[in-house]
């Protein structure tokens, strides 16, 4: 029996893979929903009929070798910076989900109330280095404006990067225009990216009109952009992992070759989202061995491109927090980290297949994470940690529980979860019999209330308010 290939494509698999795609482009072609980037490809030499592109895939190639490998994102605090590349690993929290539920409160249409929470607890947490706009959606909101109050929450209670809303260019341009507030300008916001646009094309194989308006924002803006088509084996990709791969490959080509005829040198991410789906429902099958494969299998990719890498973080198709979403959550963390992932996305409160974000799995999540970031620490090896002289003085038979280097170290070196405890069954009943769930719910609490407000400069603040005002009545009204 082989080991688990953490290099799922060998050479001639990734060559074919490859070829696959550039005849996708150049005997299929994309459909391009934009009349603008239509003809720009046309002037770029392309050949065009109607919204149909067929790509030459020399000039795909050429536009890829402009886009950088690495790239710096950072917050309102610089000392807040991400690099995105080499297997950065920089995690961030759930988006998009409609509704959020927590332990005491339950299942509920998400509000803005609800958005400053989580926004407050991945900026508390010590693990979630990129937030997320929309890590559940205000819907006590006006649905065309309230991507600007989602976007300022992140800029008024956290100083870290962040995913802006998006979902369309004006919506993009919104975010660009408040971060560039925040930078100092927009040639500062340029000089030094602030934020991450995402982008799906509308697998199979069609770029539709608001994610190329979105893809072209990001470029104009300079923002690096996260372009991950939305594949799910035998619906909008074939059953088979290799033919899924080779849509992915084309589509997201495709969009660092429209990024780059923007702006030479716009940062681009690829990003996998490809899973299996439940023939039974016609749902995702999240957190299965197909999305891992496809991960590692696009860590593979990413870098025959010299792309960052864009990653699931804790998906799961469970609905509640039992042994299914724990498995699947965790299945899906194990791939990011095997890949060497850069950017991870939905990494703390992602339930029930994306459609609401749990204040205790997010808490859950964090610890998680925690536990693998302890995994990728490694093994220190030296005179300390090899503790002869502590083996020496113990002696056979000894007990080390008391002894001084224990004492001294155990905090550090012996991983003590709040969340996950080990005693006895008397023990646990005489504590209330308290589940991970009971626990998890103190746990975000907790988090929340050593929550630190990072404050915000005045005239940076009032400039956000004005131009949030402003937008507002010219969408609304």
């Amino acid at each position: 029996m082989s080991s688990l290939p953490l290099e799922p494509l060998d050479a001639d698999a990734l060559d074919r893979v490859h070829a696959q795609a550039m005849r996708i482009l150049s005997e299929i072609g994309t459909e391009v929903h934009d009349d603008d980037a239509v003809e720009m490809l046309r002037a770029a030499g392309q050949t065009i009929d109607g919204t149909r592109v067929l790509w030459d895939p020399d000039f795909v190639m050429a536009q890829l070798a402009l886009a950088p490998s690495k790239v710096t994102v950072t917050g309102r605090n610089p000392e807040r910076s991400v690099v995105l590349g080499g297997g950065s690993l920089a995690h961030s929290p759930v988006g998009g989900p409609p509704f959020a539920t927590d332990g005491e409160r339950g299942r509920r249409d998400g509000s803005i109330s609800d958005h400053i929470e989580l926004v407050k607890l991945a900026h508390a947490s010590n693990v979630l280095s990129v937030l997320q706009s929309g890590t559940t959606e205000a819907q006590d909101l006006d649905h065309e404006s309230r991507h600007l109050e989602m976007d300022y929450s992140i800029l008024r209670y956290s100083d870290r990067p962040f995913i802006i809303y998006g979902t369309s260019g004006p919506k993009a341009r919104d975010a660009f225009e408040l971060a560039a507030i925040a930078a100092g300008g927009r040639e500062a916001l340029l000089a030094n990216p602030m934020t991450i646009g995402i982008v799906n094309p509308n697998s199979p194989l069609v770029w539709d009109g608001l994610m190329v308006d979105m893809l072209r924002a990001c470029a104009e803006y300079g923002q690096p952009v996260a372009i991950t088509p939305f594949l799910l084996a035998g619906t909008s990709a074939p059953v088979t992992l290799a033919g899924g791969l080779s849509l992915l490959v084309a589509e997201t080509l495709t969009g660092v070759a429209m990024a780059q005829l923007v702006r030479p040198g716009t940062p681009c991410i690829l990003g996998t989202f490809f899973s299996g789906v439940d023939m039974r429902s016609g749902g995702p099958s999240l957190g299965l061995p197909e999305s891992v494969l496809t991960t590692l299998a696009g860590a593979q990719v990413a870098k025959r491109y010299g792309l960052p890498l864009r990653g699931g973080g804790g998906l799961c198709s469970g609905i509640a927090l039992d042994a299914q979403v724990a498995i699947e959550s965790t299945m899906s963390m194990w791939a990011t980290y095997l890949a060497g992932c850069d950017l991870v996305v939905h990494s703390a409160g992602w339930i029930e297949g994306g459609l609401t974000a749990s204040y205790e799995k997010f808490a859950i999540d964090l610890e998680v994470i925690a536990m693998f970031e302890r995994l990728r620490a490694g093994l220190v090896v030296d005179d300390d940690s090899l503790a002869f002289d502590a083996i020496a003085e113990v002696g056979p038979g000894g007990m080390f529980l008391g002894h001084e280097h224990t004492l001294e170290r155990f905090r550090t070196e012996v991983f003590m979860s709040p969340l996950f405890r080990s005693q006895a069954y008397p023990t646990w009943v005489k504590q209330g019999s308290r589940t991970s769930e009971d626990i998890a719910t103190a746990q975000w609490k907790a988090l929340l209330e050593s929550y630190e407000d990072p404050g915000i400069d005045e005239s940076i603040d009032a400039a956000l308010r004005e131009f949030i005002d402003r937008r507002t009545r010219e969408i609304e009204g």
